[in-house]
């Protein structure tokens, strides 16, 4: 499964234009804002930073993000554990609700009763027998194994802020019962603004070993008796799906409608169970989540994650490369070229950067580690005479000193 995401590439290049096209122009900047807002909050899962401006040489730390790193939760068979917190208030049939429980079987619920997690058959909603859970989401629920290796598969988040925030539940590769190598990985919702629910399936494979492949996605109430609702076709029977999602939306305080909605998972990292690579061009650069880079050179990088095994998500960062140097400078106090400068921005990209400038017998006049930090033409608290001095940049990695760019500054006084 591929998902292939770029802030600056989701709308598609027909819209945009019969968008633009058919507009008068303030109406054509209007809607330029509105989708690029869209585009940004909707779709920019992954990002590979800000771009940069640097002098040739300069060693540019790239870090690729990919939403909140998720908390763990270690779940036994057939387990039931919680409470964990929503961190806002959640009203779900009619009652709200500040925490939640966690079942290895994939389903969330409010109410805590140890029998419900020992349930590994897909219930038929509503279903208000005894062992069946109630005031839950199922999503979906099927005999999943939380034991073989690999473990933790399950994580939460809250990310947002009020009142848009949004609990994530993620089952990241989880081991199917009796077909422990087929994994599912999908998540749960809790939208904080209007209470409504989605459940978002990245893939949820076939295993007919464990009850004929039976699943169910939907919600039960307290009562398991009226007003639960599953997804059509997906209510204990057999079936698969890939890169799907839908939304539970309150009607009343016992009644919710559904709709299909785009499959568009919430940005949550799961533990270890995410890479990263960094690829200039075709060449694969890393495969750490952090790169330094020291281009001579404008050059556009491209950060790609791979998530739970199956989604993908990329994005581009460029170093823009000024390549003029200063060849003099004029310390002499008159606020003009006072200082020779190295440029490289934003600061705290420039974190493995070394300058140094040596006198023409080889002797170090002046050492910085920090970007902006220019020489004045002093050693230490001497002047350093009219001449000619050389300059490095050195980057170092790994306990190896590289030389990045070296050259001359003339010192006139």
């Amino acid at each position: 499964m591929i998902i292939r995401r770029n802030k600056s590439k989701i709308i598609s290049d027909y819209f945009w234009i019969f968008a633009l096209k058919s507009q008068p122009s303030k109406v054509r900047f209007t809607l330029i804002a509105i989708l690029t807002l869209l585009s940004n909050l909707l779709f920019a899962q992954l990002s590979a930073g800000v771009d940069d401006t640097i002098n040739p040489g300069v060693p540019v730390t790239l870090t690729a993000t990919y939403g909140m790193l998720g908390t763990s939760v270690t779940l036994a068979d057939d387990d039931l554990k919680g409470p964990f917190p929503i961190n806002f208030s959640f009203t779900f049939y009619g009652k709200a609700y500040t925490e939640f429980y966690i079942a290895s079987n994939g389903w969330i619920g409010f109410t805590y009763n140890y029998a419900w997690g020992g349930t590994r058959d897909a219930i038929n909603i509503p279903s208000s027998n005894d062992f069946s859970p109630k005031n839950c989401i199922l999503g979906p629920m099927q005999d999943f194994n939380a034991v073989p290796a690999g473990s933790p598969y399950i994580f939460y988040g809250t990310i947002g802020k009020a009142p848009n925030r949004k609990l994530v539940v993620m089952w990241c590769e989880m081991p199917m019962s009796f077909c422990e190598l087929t994994k599912a990985t999908f998540q749960i919702v809790l939208n904080e603004r209007d209470n409504t629910i989605e459940a978002h399936l990245f893939s949820k494979p076939e295993c007919m070993a464990a009850d004929d492949n039976k699943a169910t996605l939907g919600l039960q109430n307290e009562n398991g008796v009226i007003g639960g609702i599953a997804i059509p076709g997906y209510n204990a029977s057999s079936w698969t799906a890939t890169q799907k999602a839908w939304r539970f939306t309150p009607v009343n305080s016992d009644e919710y409608s559904v709709d299909s909605i785009p499959f568009n998972p919430a940005p949550i990292t799961p533990g270890e169970k995410i890479s990263f690579r960094w690829f200039a061009g075709s060449e694969l650069l890393s495969e750490q989540q952090s790169l330094v880079v020291a281009p001579q050179q404008n050059t556009t990088y491209r950060a790609e994650c791979t998530l739970c095994n199956g989604a993908e998500f990329f994005d581009t960062v460029s170093v823009y490369v000024i390549q003029a140097i200063p060849s003099a400078f004029t310390p002499n106090g008159d606020g003009l070229n006072d200082v020779f400068h190295i440029i490289g921005l934003p600061r705290e990209n420039i974190i493995r950067y070394n300058l140094q400038i040596f006198n023409r017998w080889g002797q170090v006049v002046f050492s910085t580690n920090d970007i902006m930090q220019g020489w004045d033409g002093m050693n230490g608290t001497e002047y350093c005479p009219a001449d000619v001095y050389s300059w490095v940049i050195y980057y170092e990695e790994s306990n190896k000193t590289k030389v990045t760019n070296k050259g001359q500054i003339t010192l006139l006084r």
